[in-house]
C-alpha cells in the first residue's frame, strides 16, 4: 500500500450511502471537533478523518464504534496513514463475535480495544475484494487505483389516478485515485434506466428534464411492459494539492453547500455541471470558491448547441467558537456571448461590486448560514439567503415583489432520548415569491431547465421530518415525512405569482401587495418509510413505501394521490428519494 505522504491531498466526498453521512455527523457531535471539520462544504481529506479519530478516543468509545469501523474500510488506500495514527491492519478472523459492550473478538484473538482497518483474509478469486472497502486495488509507486461496480435494482407499483410500474436499472462503475503526493481524481458512469411515479413523469413534462440527470430519452422494455427514460450520468473530477492548505478540483458534476436536507444556496437536485474549485483552510477558516459552466436550458435540438451561462460563487465557512459555525455566502449567474465574465475570477472581491461596476446586468445573491452545538446530542443550523432587499420597504411591509429571500431552520437530535443511533432531523424551509428569478431567463438561478437551490423553487413554505434509526448493525429504518404549501400560477395567466423560477420577473402579477402563498394554494404531503440492510460493505437490500398527496385550490390544477411500493438491490449506489 502507498504511504500516507502521497494520500494527504485525496478528497473523500461526503458520500450519501447512508453509513456514511450517519458516521461523520455522529462523531462531530459527539466531541469538540474545533477547527477541523466544517460540514457545510461537504467533503474531507481522507487524512482530516483519521487526525479526528486519533485527536478524539471519545469517538471510538461504545456508540461510535460501528462508524469508526465502517470509516476505516471506506479509507482502504490510507494504510500508511492508518499506521502513522495507530489503526493498524487486521485480517477478518474466522469467527466473530459481539459483546454487548460492542466490542469484537474471535475464539482465536483477544478482545480488540480499538478498531482496526479490515484486510479479508480470503480475496475473492485471489485479487478482488482485498478489503471490504474497494473490489479491485491497484498499488504501485507512485499511483493507486480503486475501481468498485455500481448496481441500482429496483422495482415497484405506483398506485393511484394513474398506476405505474416503478423500477431503476442503473449499472456502472466509480473510480479514484492518486498520483504521487499532488494529483488525485476520482469519476463515474452510469447507464440508466428508470420508470417514475406519475408526479415525477408530471414534472419531466411541465420541465422537460428528468431530476438529477442532462439528456434523456423515452425508454420502452421490449420484455416485459415498462415505461421510463434512459440517459447516461457521468462524473469526474481531478485535483491538486497545490500547498498543504490548498486544494483545487476541476470537475463534471454537483455541489452543495450547507448542513441541511435541503440547501437554499446550492443543491445537487438537478443535472450535473463543469466547476472548478478551489478550497483554501486555514485556522478557523475554509474558504470555497466556485466557477460553473450552465446551460440555458435543456437540449434545443439535435446536433444544435444549448447556450451557455456562467455562474460564480463562495462561501466562507469560520468555526468561531467549537460549538459555533457561520457561514457567509454569494453568487452571481449569469450570461455572455461566448465568453466567462473575467472580472468573476478574483477570489477574494465581493461579487456584487463587479456586477454593479459592469451595469448590474446579472442575477446577485447574498447568505449567510449558521450552526450550534447544543451538548453532544443537539444541533441547530440555518441560512437565510437574500436575493434582492431594500429595507425601506421591509419596513413599510408594503408587499414588494423584490424583496425576495429564503429562510432555512433546522435542528438535528442524535442518539434520541438515549437510544443508540435513533437520530432525527426536523427543517423548515420557507422562500419568497420571485426569489431565484431574474429578468433574463439567461441569469435565473438554475441550469438544465432544474433548480440550483431548492426543488420547490419559491413562494412555498415547507416542513421536512426525518428520522434515522439502526436497530441493530447493517440494519437502517428511515420515516420520513415532507409537508408543504405553494402558491402555483393560474394556467389561464400569462402573468406569474412568483412560484415558476422559470418564468421572467417582468411577468409579475404586481409590484406591490405580495404575498407568501399567492396564487393558486396547493398542498403538498409525503409520508414514507425507508428500510435498508447492508449484508456486506456497501451493498445493500431496500424496501420503500410512501404516499403523496397534492391538492390544490380550484380546478386548474388537478389532484393528485399515489402510494408507492419498491423493492430493491444496492451496491455502491445512494437511495435517493424524489420527495417534492
Amino acid at each position: 500500500m502507498l504511504s500516507g505522504w502521497r494520500l494527504y491531498a485525496q478528497v473523500i466526498p461526503l458520500s450519501p450511502l447512508e453509513p456514511a453521512t450517519s458516521a461523520l455527523q455522529h462523531m462531530q457531535m459527539s466531541v469538540d471537533s474545533g477547527n477541523e471539520m466544517h460540514s457545510s462544504h461537504q467533503y474531507y481529506t481522507r487524512e482530516n478523518i483519521l487526525q479526528f479519530l486519533s485527536r478524539h478516543p471519545k469517538v471510538l468509545k461504545t456508540q461510535n464504534r460501528y462508524d469508526v469501523q465502517y470509516l476505516l474500510d471506506e479509507l482502504d488506500e490510507s494504510d500508511g496513514l492508518l499506521d502513522k495514527y495507530n489503526f493498524n491492519s487486521a485480517e477478518v478472523p474466522d469467527t466473530i463475535f459481539e459483546d454487548s459492550t460492542h466490542h469484537f473478538y474471535s475464539l482465536s484473538t483477544p478482545v480488540i480495544s480499538t478498531p482496526s482497518f479490515t484486510k479479508n483474509k480470503k480475496p475473492l478469486f485471489g485479487f478482488l475484494y482485498k478489503t471490504p472497502g474497494s473490489m479491485l486495488s491497484i498499488d504501485v509507486p507512485d499511483f493507486y487505483l480503486r475501481l468498485d461496480p455500481v448496481i441500482h435494482f429496483r422495482y415497484g407499483k405506483s398506485a393511484g389516478e394513474v398506476d405505474q410500474n416503478v423500477f431503476s436499472n442503473i449499472r456502472g462503475f466509480e473510480m479514484r485515485g492518486g498520483i504521487s503526493d499532488r494529483v488525485f481524481f476520482s469519476g463515474s458512469l452510469h447507464e440508466s434506466q428508470e420508470g417514475y411515479p406519475a408526479y415525477v413523469n408530471n414534472y419531466i413534462s411541465a420541465h422537460k428534464a428528468v431530476p438529477g440527470a442532462g439528456f434523456y430519452k423515452p425508454y420502452s422494455s421490449s420484455v416485459i411492459n415498462l415505461q421510463g427514460y434512459d440517459f447516461l450520468n457521468a462524473h469526474g473530477l481531478i485535483g491538486f494539492h497545490i500547498l498543504k492548505p490548498i486544494t483545487l478540483q476541476f470537475g463534471h458534476g454537483r455541489n452543495f453547500i450547507g448542513d441541511g436536507i435541503r440547501s437554499l444556496f446550492l443543491s445537487d437536485f438537478g443535472a450535473n455541471y463543469l466547476y472548478l474549485k478551489l478550497n483554501t483552510k486555514l485556522w478557523i477558516f475554509d474558504y470555497q470558491n466556485l466557477w460553473c459552466q450552465l446551460q440555458y436550458s435543456g437540449r434545443i435540438d439535435n446536433d444544435h448547441e444549448i447556450p451557455k451561462k456562467y455562474m460564480a460563487a463562495h462561501h466562507l465557512s469560520l468555526n468561531i467558537f467549537k460549538w459555533l459555525n457561520v457561514g457567509l455566502f454569494e453568487s452571481i449567474v449569469f450570461s455572455r456571448t461566448n465568453h466567462f465574465e473575467f472580472q468573476y475570477l478574483n477570489p477574494i472581491i465581493f461579487y456584487r461590486a463587479i456586477e454593479q461596476l459592469v451595469g448590474s446586468p446579472d442575477n446577485a445573491n447574498v447568505g449567510i448560514d449558521f450552526k450550534v452545538r447544543a451538548g453532544s446530542s443537539v444541533q441547530l443550523y440555518g441560512q437565510w439567503l437574500i436575493d434582492e432587499l431594500i429595507i425601506n420597504n421591509l419596513i413599510k411591509n408594503n408587499g414588494w415583489w423584490g424583496n425576495k429571500n429564503g429562510l432555512q431552520l433546522g435542528l438535528k437530535y442524535i442518539n434520541v432520548g438515549g437510544i443508540d443511533h435513533l437520530d432525527l432531523q426536523l427543517e423548515l424551509n420557507r422562500v419568497r415569491p420571485y426569489t431565484y428569478t431574474h429578468t433574463d431567463l439567461n441569469a435565473n438561478y438554475t441550469h438544465y431547465n432544474q433548480p440550483l437551490a431548492h426543488p420547490l423553487e419559491a413562494n412555498f413554505t415547507e416542513l421536512l421530518a426525518r428520522v434515522r434509526w439502526m436497530p441493530i448493525n447493517n440494519l437502517f429504518v428511515e420515516p420520513r415525512l415532507m409537508y408543504a404549501l405553494k402558491g402555483e400560477d393560474d394556467p389561464a395567466l400569462e402573468s406569474t405569482y412568483g412560484g415558476n423560477i422559470f418564468i421572467p420577473n417582468t411577468r409579475r402579477i404586481q409590484d406591490f401587495d405580495n404575498t407568501m402563498l399567492q396564487g393558486i394554494k396547493s398542498t403538498r404531503i409525503i409520508a414514507g418509510l425507508d428500510i435498508s440492510y447492508m449484508w456486506y460493505h456497501n451493498m445493500f437490500v431496500d424496501l420503500s413505501f410512501s404516499q403523496r398527496r397534492f391538492t390544490a385550490e380550484g380546478v386548474e390544477i388537478p389532484s393528485l394521490k399515489e402510494n408507492i411500493f419498491t423493492l430493491g438491490l444496492r451496491i455502491n449506489a445512494a437511495r435517493r428519494t424524489l420527495d417534492f
